[in-house]
């Protein structure tokens, strides 16, 4: 990577919002906040700059406006989950990545691999890269990617993680780990496409920069109770990248310790 990256990142809507009527538990914008902040610390390990466009879920801003903090930044990602239309099948289970109507800059391979590699993970029928045009056909249909693009920002996409009208979906994306898997996954493709290396070191629980004893007391902490980590220190500390803290990733770090 020649240049620091820049990634602006979206979640899709503010406080309690689109609710699944088939999964009361899930609201579109609860746990697509959780999921932009658990992508940006997966992103911050590959060394890109990310920011985001709403500091709070409390927070409102309007659809272009949200897109326009894309400005100097390389890559704009709004992200959602979407919902068929009353009347329309429960069972729709699909993700789509809305990219640029022309294909500008390239963006459909990016956008391709996203689809996929998402797809694929959450079991779905299939992942699509998509587009939608204005009624007149000459500009973004949807506000977040006009805004982006009015700005110069050159990749921008709208990603839909199925339909939280489809209950296995929904649920699928209440489970927390299923969510960091998520947020993992995705960072990797959009490091594979800017030619970024993970600079996460494993088990580094106190932000020392390497793994070390001190680790290996955090992490036994947190098993047992007594101390809780921040949702950063438990990402270093899942060393199998099963979602969850346990004995398996204790053992882990300690044999890690004993290669050295």
């Amino acid at each position: 990577m020649d240049k620091k990256i820049k990634i602006m990142l979206d979640a899709g809507h503010y406080g309690k919002y689109n609710r699944s009527p088939v999964v009361r538990e899930y609201y579109e914008s609860v746990q697509m906040w959780a999921l932009c902040e658990l992508l940006a610390e997966e992103l911050k390990n590959y060394g890109f700059e990310v920011g985001k466009t709403r500091d709070k879920i409390e927070t409102d801003l309007e659809v272009t406006k949200r897109g326009k903090k894309a400005k100097g930044y390389d890559l704009f990602i709004s992200l959602h989950s979407n919902a068929v239309a009353p009347g329309g099948s429960e069972k729709t289970d699909r993700v789509c990545v809305y990219a640029a109507f022309d294909g500008i800059n390239g963006s459909h391979r990016l956008a391709s691999a996203l689809a996929v590699g998402i797809s694929d993970l959450m079991g779905t029928s299939g992942g699509y890269v998509k587009t939608r045009k204005s009624d007149n056909g000459d500009r973004e249909y949807y506000g977040v990617l006009r805004g982006a693009r009015s700005v110069g920002c050159p990749l921008y996409y709208l990603i839909e993680h199925s339909f939280h009208t489809n209950a296995r979906a929904a649920k699928w994306l209440l489970d927390k780990s299923n969510l960091v898997s998520l947020a993992r996954m995705e960072a990797k493709v959009i490091a594979g496409y800017f030619g970024a290396e993970n600079r996460e070191v494993k088990g580094d629980v106190d932000g020392s920069g390497e793994l070390d004893q001190a680790d290996i007391v955090l992490i036994k902490r947190h098993i047992v109770g007594s101390r809780e980590l921040s949702e950063e220190q438990k990402a270093a500390a899942d060393i199998n990248g099963d979602g969850k803290i346990d004995i398996a990733d204790y053992t882990a770090a300690k044999r890690m310790i004993h290669k050295k």
